[in-house]
């Protein structure tokens, strides 16, 4: 018999093959939570994040028009991060089990969203790139009301003109998008936010070689 958090991914997983995308309120429990938003704080205080990057190789650079929000990559040297990096090898399994994407890595990151921080409407991959298969988010914002603002709009393709759906960033959330298909942008928001992006990619193979140094 499945447990709460499995059913959690296996419905969020399913919606993602069904609609292209996938919202869970409360799927990382209040106690992970705090330990993330305390190796934040301790990241923003030490100035160990950076302003976060639009574009692609070697063409990112930074555009505050497009996007405004500092970041700082993930990894296991905290008890938080390694819950949340196993939480998403969950993920990774159960998509792969399901939906036969053949997902092999994760990459994620924190972010931070100054007052009036926002990232507009974009696509996490180019069509036919590969690189970034599925996108997820994860928010950190306890306490957070709908005047507060900074919601992901999400459409549902590149030609739809209103958002299919408009998600709070409360603490908790996850949400699940196919990176090269589904357009969505962080709103502005009357205080600062706090959550995780991750993108789940495939084998980065070159010439026979798995995930070859470069």
């Amino acid at each position: 018999m499945k447990n709460k958090n499995e059913n959690n991914i296996q419905t969020s997983v399913d919606n993602l093959g069904e609609f292209g995308y996938s919202v869970c309120v409360n799927m990382l429990p209040p106690n992970i939570i705090t330990m993330l938003i305390q190796e934040l704080e301790k990241r923003e205080i030490a100035g160990d994040i950076k302003t976060a990057l639009v574009g692609r190789g070697e063409g990112k650079t930074i555009d505050e028009t497009q996007r405004d929000v500092l970041s700082s990559w993930m990894n296991r040297n905290s008890e938080g991060e390694t819950y949340f990096l196993d939480f998403a090898e969950k993920i990774r399994l159960s998509i792969n089990q399901n939906l036969l994407l053949g997902l092999f890595e994760f990459e994620s990151q924190f972010l931070h969203y100054p007052v009036g921080g926002f990232y507009k409407r974009h696509i996490d991959a180019l069509k036919g790139s590969r690189n970034r298969i599925v996108s997820m988010v994860a928010y950190l914002n306890q306490d957070w009301n709908t005047e507060d603002g900074g919601k992901l709009a999400i459409w549902e393709n590149e030609h739809s003109l209103y958002p299919v759906i408009e998600v709070l960033p409360l603490a908790g959330t996850v949400v699940l998008m196919l990176s090269e298909q589904i357009p969505h942008e962080a709103r502005s928001a009357l205080r600062k936010r706090r959550a995780i992006a991750g993108w789940f990619r495939l084998n980065p193979s070159y010439a026979g070689q798995i995930n070859p140094a470069c």
